[in-house]
């Protein structure tokens, strides 16, 4: 597989032709990865596409043989399981069709997370500061694909925000953060004074209730809009309900969760 990159998906493609010296219709295309503009410089990322030449079909040719010799069919110029893009293996296309590597060992890796965790506490610090929120930050539960920092202020319904805009805004904040310093399998949720537990509480109640309230009167319900966790929460908590379905309809940041009958 030979990745190319570029600012959108055309361009990478572009710079795939250009290496391989071929036409549009001589190479096979794969979006690996979608451009992103990301957010403030943040989360930005380049187009990725697996650009490959199609394989040449042999060509079943012979040579002309002596009086009273059967006639020795010419082997084809490539194996049929070898790709034609090795044919192309100049020293230009050698450099500029250099796979991306990806591959780090274990520890490479953690040290990695590591550092993306300790940098976000640094960044979140920061702009908690800048609003005026004097708060400490600790990381207070971690797993491979998970960490948990915890705000500890006197500011709690400043820092919550109200129907908690402020702490999920900093949240997604957080997570362009990690995706943006080489640690996006980390999934990071931020907390203060037990608010995530309360919060998870609330919409066990609000799904629960809204889905007798469907059945009751046989039409669909449309709840706030919400992160894509707290509707994730929603449709598990009704996920066995057999009288009720849930999805979410609408573009973020204003995607909400309807509740219909079944």
């Amino acid at each position: 597989m030979t990745i190319f990159t570029g600012k959108t998906e055309e361009a990478a493609i572009q710079a795939g032709l250009t290496a391989l010296n071929c036409r549009l219709d001589q190479v096979t295309t794969r979006v690996v990865t979608t451009p992103r503009k990301g957010w403030l410089g943040i989360g930005q990322r380049d187009a990725m596409v697996d650009v490959a030449l199609k394989p040449v079909e042999p060509v079943a040719t012979s040579k002309p043989t002596p009086k009273k010799q059967a006639v020795v069919p010419v082997q084809p110029m490539m194996p049929a399981n070898k790709p034609a893009a090795a044919v192309t293996d100049t020293p230009e296309a050698a450099e500029t069709a250099q796979p991306v590597q990806s591959e780090t060992t274990p520890e490479e890796r953690r040290k990695r997370r590591e550092a993306a965790i300790e940098a976000v506490q640094d960044y979140l610090a920061t702009i908690v500061d800048q609003l005026g929120i004097d708060a400490t930050l600790d990381v207070e539960s971690t797993a491979r694909r998970q960490v948990k920092l915890v705000f500890t202020t006197e500011k709690e319904g400043l820092l919550i925000g109200k129907h908690g805009r402020t702490i999920n805004a900093l949240q997604s904040l957080a997570q362009l953060f990690l995706n943006h310093h080489g640690a996006a399998h980390v999934m990071v949720e931020l907390d203060v004074a037990g608010y995530r537990e309360r919060r998870a509480a609330t919409l066990n109640r609000l799904a629960e209730s809204t889905a007798r309230e469907v059945v009751a009167t046989g039409k669909p319900i449309y709840l706030d809009p919400m992160p894509a966790f707290e509707r994730k929460q929603i449709h598990a908590v009704l996920a066995k309900n057999h009288y009720v379905t849930t999805y979410s309809a609408g573009r973020e940041p204003h995607r909400a969760v309807v509740i219909e009958p079944a």
